[in-house]
């Protein structure tokens, strides 16, 4: 693979065919002043604007007593008709969906449930604009196309404490589930979807609604595979083998073509599932690529490559093997792959979070405490000190302590939380006085509540909706993947998955005493050679930190000062030069913040540095 911007563009997927789209609204009348710009469906008093992919259509179609040649924003117009707001909830897709009332004067913009659509918004006096990338916004009139200073200094910390802010001053991204509402000169955003109701106890779902996990999984999995030729990035991970196993026994279902495995092989031995990868695609009867990292990204170092793609993307390249899993995946495009599914979802939604452990101690629950500590050690490869750092220390005692501090002396401990966050900042960044002050302000912000209603555990689940790092990855998969031709769908972070697993009990997710109790019994008796009832979770650490050392060197030569950066006061050049020329002769975790400002510095460079 080359670099992207040398790439031939592929013939773009049929339905993101008009992707550069601006829906400007106005505030005053949004219903009377109907931008023509874009296709409209008309009903009556109600006009429906639809782009992306919808899910269910032939069940939607008939739901609505019309026929299958209606179009999607048609019949998100007769849903709207039909069950008025309510009815935007149970739409299932990738997808922006617009809704235009005459008779109540209101206009609604809304991305789907889980974000998998990128959606954003910039405002000018008069009118709201919409698109599904920054892009088209900033060459709008009235919308400034400065850098957000604050938001690129608080990424460098490793802090995102504005979910719906960008990297550019004027753009603003709608969240998964929410959706926009302009009416009467206002723009408001709420909350359409959640999994389940906010402030409010979870309600655990009973045995007999657990047993209908395989039949969800199966239709998140049908939904994906129905749009042409499909792949799937299978690792050795629990996650994407059971997409791959579900996927092939629902196309030979449904008499569709076997997805196409796309594999990476990692040259570590810590984290080298090539032969698990091989077995299991071979067990499926599955074509299979199955490429070494190095050879998917091609000439160049692995990630200079994934740098360059920074000149493509509305925000910072998030996932340092882009460049790797983009090369595989225009393999698969040449063989005529249109959809490329993944695992993506399971680490968040089948694993139990540590921060259980706060909640049982709180309860007093010391037995499940004990076997919640037995899981993780059956089910990572951490020793025993390091088992009871995370799991009893940070995830159990740490949260209890700062919420008897929270309620003993509530302001006192939020400053004294925000000025020790702060203190782990780096030394080089924001040596511009008035920008250190705007990330004094936001940090706050940043600060996650010491007194959640729903708990600890809820508190950690939510945050897998909500962070900004879930809407950013989704959003660089969905750029990328527009600009080969390929789409990325996740089954494991389809609405309906979601809101079942978010709902099931830690004790159900972690059955047999190891993580991800639902699919690990039944893929290990799928694959019964493979021990996969005794997998421990596989991490690539070790491979960054090398990778990192042996090519980090030329990066940062390529970076000098930091000019962009540099010259908009986010860090002190020459500090930060330092900072990285030092980092770079050690080992060890830290090394890991080294990409983060080398990424930053192409990518600043691409869109407005200097």
């Amino acid at each position: 693979m080359t670099r992207l911007s040398t790439l031939a563009v592929a013939e773009p997927l049929a339905s993101e065919a008009a992707d550069n789209w601006v829906l400007p609204l106005s505030l005053d009348q949004p219903a009377r002043e109907l931008p023509s710009c874009v296709q409209w469906a008309k009903r009556g008093h109600v006009c429906g604007f639809f782009h992306g992919l919808l899910f269910d259509r032939q069940a939607l179609c008939k739901s609505l007593d019309c026929s299958e040649d209606c179009s999607d924003a048609d019949l998100v117009a007769r849903a709207y008709e039909r069950g008025g707001e309510g009815a935007l909830s149970g739409l299932r897709g990738s997808f922006v969906v617009a809704i235009v009332d005459g008779r109540r004067g209101v206009a609604i913009v809304a991305r789907d449930p889980v974000g998998s659509h990128p959606l954003f918004y910039a405002q000018t006096p008069s009118q709201v604009l919409f698109a599904s990338s920054p892009k088209p916004l900033l060459q709008q009139a009235g919308v400034s196309r400065a850098l957000n200073r604050a938001a690129l200094a608080d990424h460098l910390c490793h802090r995102w404490p504005d979910p719906q802010g960008t990297f550019f001053a004027a753009v603003r991204r709608v969240l998964p589930g929410w959706r926009a509402i302009v009416s009467g000169g206002r723009l408001g955003l709420e909350r359409y979807w959640h999994p389940t109701p906010e402030g409010q106890p979870i309600q655990w779902l009973q045995p007999e609604e657990i047993a209908q996990f395989e039949t969800v999984l199966n239709r998140a999995v049908d939904r994906c595979l129905g749009h042409g030729p499909s792949g799937i990035f299978l690792s050795g991970g629990l996650d994407s083998i059971s997409i791959a196993a579900i996927a092939t026994d629902r196309a030979r279902t449904n008499g569709q073509s076997l997805p196409l495995a796309l594999s990476l092989a990692f040259p570590d031995p810590e984290c080298d599932e090539r032969l698990l990868q091989a077995a299991v695609a071979r067990k499926l009867g599955l074509g299979q690529h199955l490429v070494d990292i190095h050879e998917a990204v091609g000439p160049g170092s692995l990630l200079e490559q994934t740098v360059a793609l920074n000149a493509e993307t509305s925000a910072p390249i998030l996932n340092a093997w882009q460049s790797a899993y983009l090369g595989l995946a225009q393999r698969a495009r040449r063989e005529g792959v249109r959809t490329i599914m993944t695992g993506q979802g399971g680490d968040e939604w089948l694993t139990v979070t540590p921060y259980l452990a706060a909640d049982l101690i709180r309860r007093g629950a010391f037995m499940e405490l004990a076997q919640l500590f037995a899981t993780l050690g059956r089910s990572y490869s951490w020793n025993s000190l390091a088992l009871v750092r995370h799991a009893l220390w940070k995830c159990g005692l740490r949260p209890l302590g700062a919420l008897a501090l929270h309620r003993l002396m509530p302001g006192a401990h939020k400053v004294s939380r925000r000025e020790r966050l702060l203190a782990g900042d780096p030394s080089w960044v924001a040596p511009d006085r008035k920008l250190r002050e705007q990330q004094r302000q936001r940090a706050e912000l940043a600060l996650t509540p010491c007194d959640p209603p729903q708990g600890f555990y809820a508190r950690e689940l939510s945050a897998g909706i909500d962070h900004t790092l879930t809407s950013w990855e989704l959003e660089e998969q969905y750029e990328l993947g527009k600009r080969i031709g390929i789409r990325f769908l996740h089954p494991f972070t389809d609405p309906d998955v979601v809101g079942m697993l978010y709902r099931t009990p830690p004790r159900v997710l972690n059955e047999g005493g190891r993580t991800k109790g639902l699919v690990r019994q039944t893929l290990a008796r799928r694959f019964p050679m493979l021990q996969l009832e005794r997998q421990r979770k596989v991490m690539a650490t070790t491979f960054y930190q090398r990778l990192l050392l042996r090519e980090g060197p030329a990066l940062a030569a390529a970076a000098g000062d930091f000019p962009a950066l540099s010259a908009l006061g986010i860090v002190d050049g020459r500090a930060t030069r330092a900072a990285i020329r030092e980092g770079l002769k050690r080992t060890g975790p830290q090394i890991q913040r080294l990409w983060s400002p080398l990424n930053l510095e192409k990518w600043v460079q691409a869109h407005g540095g200097h």
